[in-house]
């Protein structure tokens, strides 16, 4: 008599959601500011509630995780969760204000059916302002086992690559550091790290990241070689960056795509071809959801 093995899936999602603004109270269009109305404020949470709900029709299931970034607060997050149809999916959110001067956080969602949260800690970087990385740590009913995510959104290229790359390698040591400590108590701990790295992923500031395997080094190369028209998370000047990855331990099996639905994306009239469709380009509104596409891993076991 054949035995039939039953294969448990989790779908983790990360998306950098572009200045993901509260409406603000007092609206001045002369300003020449982005302003965020309720009427924009709607159209870009509908769009990602949206995307997020569209997973289920392409991959199976609805993501058990969310990470986030550039998210500006709490009430924000909460409008997307409870205000849109993700409200019948029980998502969480696990959210605190960071020190960053643009006022920008990022956040993490998860479906407490699917995961139950076990303690979680945000990690601050104490020698400039920037964002936090959060820490998770979950129990999956899908897979009966523990794992430990991060979330992480790096200082950005401000001012040079060269000149701006002590801080991201900062973030980096930051990081190293939170997944030695799991790995100390647990070898063989389950651990993701996902985030919008804003470097390449093979960079110095991602490869210094030795303990952890990363997944979107592979999908690049895979992408490169198979001539794809979308080979990265964010479009500059007509070429694709890979800015949004999974970094995983060996103890993770996990596939991971990028999400570049019809809606994500508009034709690039200036290099060809598509680009991604921002919510505002300079201070006009655009209509987008968001100038990175979102990246998913899929975990079977």
């Amino acid at each position: 008599m054949e035995t039939t093995v039953r294969i448990a899936t989790l779908l983790i999602m990360f998306w950098n959601l572009e200045n993901f603004f509260y409406p603000q109270k007092d609206v001045d269009f002369s300003s020449g500011e982005k302003v965020v109305t309720w009427k924009r404020f709607r159209a870009k949470r509908d769009l990602i509630s949206k995307t997020i709900i569209a997973i289920k029709d392409k991959d199976g299931a609805y993501p058990s995780v969310i990470g986030v970034c550039e998210v500006e607060n709490l009430k924000t997050l909460r409008n997307l969760v409870y205000d849109t149809p993700l409200s019948r999916l029980g998502y969480r959110i696990l959210h605190k204000d960071s020190p960053d001067s643009r006022g920008i956080d990022v956040a993490l969602l998860y479906r407490d059916d699917r995961m139950i949260l076990l303690e979680y800690s945000f990690f601050e970087i104490k020698s400039f302002k920037t964002r936090d990385i959060l820490y998770a740590k979950m129990l999956s009913v899908e897979l009966k086992d523990t794992v430990h995510f991060l979330v992480n959104h790096w200082p950005s290229k401000l001012g040079g690559e060269k000149k701006s790359l002590p801080r991201r390698m900062e973030a980096a040591n930051l990081l190293r550091h939170i997944v030695d400590s799991v790995q100390t108590v647990n070898p063989d701990a389950r651990i993701i790290a996902m985030g919008d790295f804003n470097d390449s992923p093979s960079s110095p500031s991602l490869q210094s990241i030795t303990s952890l395997e990363n997944l979107s080094l592979r999908l690049k190369d895979s992408l490169k070689k198979a001539r794809a028209s979308i080979t990265g998370t964010h479009r500059y000047k007509g070429r694709w960056e890979m800015l949004d990855q999974f970094l995983v331990s060996k103890t993770i099996n996990g596939n991971i795509q990028i999400l570049s639905f019809d809606h994500l994306l508009q034709q690039d009239k200036k290099y060809l071809g598509y680009k991604t469709k921002r919510t505002f380009i300079g201070p006009r509104f655009n209509g987008g959801a968001s100038d990175h596409l979102p990246i998913l891993m899929k975990l079977s076991y």
